[in-house]
């Protein structure tokens, strides 16, 4: 999976609680995944449940389809 060119992207932070942090980080390296990839396939994943949801109750289907997305989520 390819990565953005250094700059060309936000960065983010956050704290998550150690006891998630440690359970991420683990499962992360046994699937040979940077924690990076990982949240970002998680990113993409929530997301798409979101625009589901507003889809299901009637909202704009589709509404943002193309905001945030990038090359980086596994296909």
């Amino acid at each position: 999976m390819a990565r953005p060119a250094t700059g060309q992207t936000k960065v983010m932070g956050f704290r998550p609680p150690k006891p998630l942090r440690d359970e991420f980080e683990a499962l992360a390296k046994s699937e040979q995944r940077s924690p990076s990839d990982a949240l970002i396939e998680a990113m993409h994943d929530w997301v798409k449940k979101k625009r589901r949801e507003r889809a299901a109750e009637g909202g704009p289907e589709g509404a943002h389809a193309h905001d945030g997305e990038s090359g980086n989520h596994p296909k």
